[in-house]
């Protein structure tokens, strides 16, 4: 070890408390890289590989019923590459002493030949036997949830049909990684479940022998998935197709492509914040560092050092951080990886899931973190490699304090001598404080655009399910049904309201735009729903025209006024130009509206429910939800409260988890920031302070001039810092929505109240640790000093 080499390392020891809040900053930084880089990588690839695998496929097609020989004119489509025709049927379950609404999507497997398509992994049990028409596969999660083992038995009604179903294995596939029922909005694997049948039983109880109702396909390379589609539909028209699609509209991996574009974004914004907080921690400590040494250097230079030493022996200084940094951040990245992708396992299904550690993400975090330290260095370097010998060895000439403006606005405002002084010292490096209040306020700017998803989380829940949705049990038909079925429900005990809704499955097209859809009816005397928009405010839905979320007008590039064409994927298919009377910018779901009148001119059928929304005596719950699910004419129930916490549970999991991280970590930048501007104002004005001491200056008047300054410009960050969270807050929750929900920026005012209390309380709590410094002044050591 050279004798550089050696004051390197006695300048780290000295200054180890600047070094490792500076690296505490880089490492948070590499750890949120580390964190969401590597549970994306982790994510894909498990995705990626059981994709082919299993042979997820690449369209999906649903009708009312065809033939099972439509498959092979499908087939000879242009770009297919294979076909498999299905039943897909909903269905109602019964579990011994239970009083909940279950359902289950049940699909049929063929008996003598094996799955190609979406293929089933058989985690235990086996494979439905041909002689047995009530055997079953249920999906790991259902099972889990239920306490289900092959052997068990569960009631079921199928197509109006009841019959005991024997579990004989539990599995998973592709196409249900994220289970969802259909129109809910978080999973919920107690009451919904995938189930999979022989093709002869699920045939057979659904009166569909020789006959499917569902498509799925796998394409050639070089297919044109459009032209398919477009090719597919129209084979499948007279059967009542409602209209082919590709993986993007499949629910399943829809959602899970959206979670991956979340992470992305995490890792687009945040490190940025961190990045940029450490480069100006290296720039001013590394910069003090040579101001000081100024005589040191001068010497090395007439001792023979060449520049190019000089400069690395300095740039080692920052490269040593970088490489402190990168080993904590990276440790602690893979950490909370592994902590996430536990938590992504109870939502995504796969064969295994697990935190795979990807050399790429570790060489890249490493390389920021170097990159940041070494970019702050370079000014430094640059300082200390121009140093004349000659001019290094003589006293560096006193600072020159003018008469400006703002000072002589302190003195006539009276201000004491210790606040002339705080004003003076940060009058003479101006840029010095820009940087530290702007440290503070990006940290006080990231807590705040963090703790804001709480905020609009909690508005997001009880806009929905408090004012959009009044019901207590959504009930859904397996057809459409007249008024006489809305009376019959109204005759039950303990219902006190029903109201129709009818939900048709659409295409809407503008110009060369189309979206796969569904119009719902609603009307404006409702009671139990509500079209709520991003403000709170409660829209009317127009008598005539259409009604479309903000993000279906997005997805078709409309704006009201404009007419678009509409046509019907089921009943009697009927198509025509629709103008859209208004736009309402709901947080949850892509849908369009219409009033009844409107909607039954569209389907011409005179039947206006597909569904209804009922208020019910909370006494007598259970007996409403047994007598429901012994109808026949009911596909499935649903219920308000259960959703309602099922979706509280998902944000609680994931805000909260998030929110102490980040919390953590923008007080690491507030600790990282005060603490070298402390210790660096320390070290400049060691002498002054000593000084003032011997000029008969208490302690604690001396130690208020330099926390004094410290809280000046972090007083004056925080306005700057709430400017700055809302912009970050609008950003991050513009890039965390998604089809299924839009995030609310709607923070609450106690937010900002938290987020400036937390920062001002690290910032105090760093002000402490450096004013016992100045309590514990060495008078005569600090006096010794050169003049």
């Amino acid at each position: 070890m050279n004798a550089l080499d050696t004051k390197l390392f006695r300048d780290l020891w000295r200054l180890r408390g600047q070094v490792l809040a500076i690296a505490v900053v880089l490492a948070a930084a590499a750890a949120i890289f580390v964190l969401s880089a590597g549970t994306h990588a982790s994510l894909t690839l498990t995705r990626d590989v059981y994709y082919a695998r299993n042979g997820f496929a690449d369209v999906f097609a649903e009708l009312t019923r065809a033939p099972a020989d439509i498959t092979e004119r499908i087939a000879a489509i242009h770009g297919v590459a294979e076909v498999e025709g299905g039943i897909r049927q909903l269905a109602t379950l019964d579990m011994a002493g239970g009083h909940e609404p279950m359902r289950a999507i049940v699909n049929s497997v063929p008996e003598y030949r094996p799955r190609h398509i979406n293929r089933i992994t058989l985690l235990r049990g086996r494979m439905p036997s041909p002689d047995s028409a009530e055997e079953i596969i249920a999906d790991e999660a259902f099972a889990e949830a239920n306490a289900l083992e092959p052997g068990d038995d569960i009631a079921a009604v199928i197509y109006g049909k009841r019959q005991t179903l024997r579990i004989v294995g539990i599995g998973l596939a592709p196409d249900h990684i994220f289970s969802i029922a259909p129109g809910e909005l978080v999973p919920d694997n107690r009451r919904f479940g995938v189930l999979w049948m022989g093709e002869r039983g699920l045939a057979s109880a659904t009166d569909r022998v020789d006959a499917i109702n569902t498509l799925v396909l796998l394409l050639e390379p070089d297919a044109v998935p459009g032209e398919v589609i477009r090719q597919i539909d129209s084979l499948l028209a007279p059967y009542g197709g409602t209209g082919a699609y590709g993986r993007e509209e499949q629910i399943s991996h829809a959602l899970l492509d959206s979670e991956l574009s979340q992470l992305d974004a995490l890792t687009r914004v945040i490190p940025p914040v961190f990045l940029v907080v450490a480069t100006f921690l290296v720039l001013v400590v590394l910069g003090r560092l040579i101001g000081t040494e100024r005589a040191q250097i001068g010497l090395m230079k007439a001792f023979g050092y060449s520049t190019a030493a000089i400069g690395w022996h300095y740039g080692k200084f920052a490269l040593v951080i970088a490489i402190l940094a990168s080993v904590l951040g990276c440790g602690v990245g893979i950490w909370m990886g592994r902590a996430m992708t536990e938590l992504y396992a109870q939502y995504y299904h796969f064969p295994s899931l697990e935190y795979r550690l990807d050399p790429g993400v570790l060489l890249i975090a490493v390389g920021l973190s170097v990159g940041a330290a070494m970019l702050g260095a370079l000014i430094g370097i640059r300082s200390a490699v121009s140093i004349n010998p000659a001019q290094a060895l003589a006293p560096p000439p006193p600072p020159i304090y003018t008469d400006r403006p703002f000072e002589r606005v302190a003195v006539r405002a009276g201000l004491s001598p210790a606040g002339l002084m705080i004003i003076r010292h940060i009058a003479r490096w101006p840029g010095r404080a820009v940087l530290t209040a702007g440290g503070v306020a990006l940290s006080l700017g990231l807590l705040f655009a963090t703790l804001q998803f709480l905020d609009s989380s909690r508005f997001m829940i009880q806009t929905f399910f408090m004012r959009a949705q009044a019901q207590d049990l959504t009930v859904t038909f397996t057809q459409p049904r007249n008024e006489r079925a809305l009376h019959e429900l109204e005759q039950l005990s303990g219902v006190i309201r029903v109201e129709p809704v009818r939900a048709v499955p659409v295409r809407l097209s503008f110009a060369n735009r189309s979206e796969r859809g569904v119009i719902e009816s609603v009307s404006n005397a409702s009671q139990l729903s509500a079209r709520i928009d991003r403000n709170g405010a409660k829209l009317a839905v127009p008598p005539q025209g259409l009604m479309l979320s903000r993000q279906l007008a997005d997805q078709l590039g409309v704006k009201s006024g404009a007419e678009i064409a509409v046509r019907l994927l089921d009943g009697e298919r009927t198509g025509g130009m629709h103008r859209v009377a208004s736009v309402v910018d709901e947080v949850i779901g892509v849908r369009a509206y219409a009033a009844e009148d409107t909607l039954l001119a569209m389907t011409r059928d005179g039947l206006p429910a597909s569904g209804v929304l009922l208020r019910i005596d909370p006494a007598l719950r259970d007996d409403i939800i047994d007598r429901l699910g012994a109808m026949p004419g009911v596909l499935g129930v649903s219920e308000r409260s259960a959703a309602f916490a099922l979706f509280e549970d998902m944000i609680d999991d994931n805000l909260y988890t998030m929110l102490f991280v980040f919390v953590a970590f923008a007080s690491a930048i507030v600790i990282g920031v005060v603490y070298n501007s402390a210790r660096i104002l320390f070290s400049e004005r060691a002498h002054e302070l000593a000084t003032l001491r011997v000029l008969g200056y208490h302690r604690s008047e001396v130690a208020a001039i330099l926390v004094g300054e410290l809280a000046l410009l972090v007083v004056l960050a925080i306005p700057l810092g709430c400017v700055v969270g809302v912009g970050l807050g609008q950003l991050m929750t513009a890039m965390f929505s998604s089809d299924l929900f839009r995030i609310p920026f709607a923070p609450a005012r106690s937010t900002y109240g938290v987020s400036i209390i937390v920062v001002l309380v690290a910032a105090a709590a760093t002000c402490a640790l450096v004013a016992r410094r100045v309590l514990a002044l060495d008078l005569v050591r600090v006096l010794k000093a050169r003049e």
